[in-house]
């Protein structure tokens, strides 16, 4: 997906952006796959680690694999709420002749929280996930559609189809701004509920991330906010509103 360090954001080689982003070099095994983060909220951690790994040295079919995490670090205990993992395989179409399109990913991926009994929310999907990116005067902009097909649910999340829905766009935006030169990068993630409209069944999440440059340390600032439903498994019908602050490892 879209997954770089910000501090390789800004290229003046956008073929060489382009295979950064979207894996095209045949000699990087491991690469990032969704955001890499950990954020504090008022009554939690929030992490989430992603890779990918390539499979062939000669087609783009890869094995990814994403945890989010909730880790309730206030109370006693400092018990994991809520873990859940997400495997995947897809294949990735690159797409290099076309300055905007620059990928199109097909694949499957199961979507589980690792519990038994009543707490167990797990399902599978298909998708099809087309990502575009231009860079534009050293500002990156870019975006993900994604298609997708829910089957397979668990007994007690029969219904999920309600709030995650047919369909998930993401956005993002990264450059230099007048905040002492900094960079700061933009990133929106909103899907709707069984209707291809009902947003008021789905649920986005708005990040903020802010380069702070420093010679000593790579981690850059983060603030996160989440509005609707599906945020974790346990409680996709449950509509939460989120905010919190901690910092980006990769974007």
């Amino acid at each position: 997906m879209l997954s770089l360090m910000m501090s390789q954001v800004i290229a003046d080689d956008k073929e060489a952006l382009a295979d950064a982003v979207y894996g095209a070099k045949l000699n990087e095994k491991f690469s990032l796959h969704e955001p890499t983060y950990f954020v504090f909220g008022d009554d939690d951690l929030k992490l989430q680690f992603s890779m990918r790994y390539r499979l062939s040295k000669s087609y783009n079919f890869y094995f990814a694999f994403t945890q989010l995490m909730f880790w309730s670090i206030y109370e006693d205990s400092k018990p994991f709420r809520e873990v859940n993992y997400r495997p995947e395989v897809f294949y990735r179409f690159i797409n290099k002749e076309n300055k905007v399109l620059r990928s199109i990913d097909v694949g499957y991926f199961h979507h589980s929280n690792g519990k038994d009994s009543d707490a167990t929310r797990s399902l599978d999907q298909v998708f099809l996930r087309t990502s575009l990116i231009t860079n534009y005067r050293n500002q990156l902009l870019g975006s993900t559609v994604k298609l997708q097909k829910i089957f397979n649910e668990d007994s007690t999340n029969k219904d999920i189809t309600n709030h995650l829905g047919i369909w998930e766009l993401t956005a993002f935006y990264s450059g230099l701004v007048s905040i002492d030169g900094k960079n700061v990068g933009i990133r929106l993630r909103t899907f709707a509920g069984s209707k291809v409209y009902d947003l008021d069944k789905g649920g986005y999440e708005v990040g903020l991330v802010y380069n702070l440059e420093s010679s000593d340390l790579n981690p850059m600032l983060y603030f996160q906010r989440y509005e609707g439903y599906g945020e974790t498994l346990l409680d996709y019908n449950k509509r939460r509103t989120e905010y919190r602050l901690g910092f980006m490892l990769a974007y």
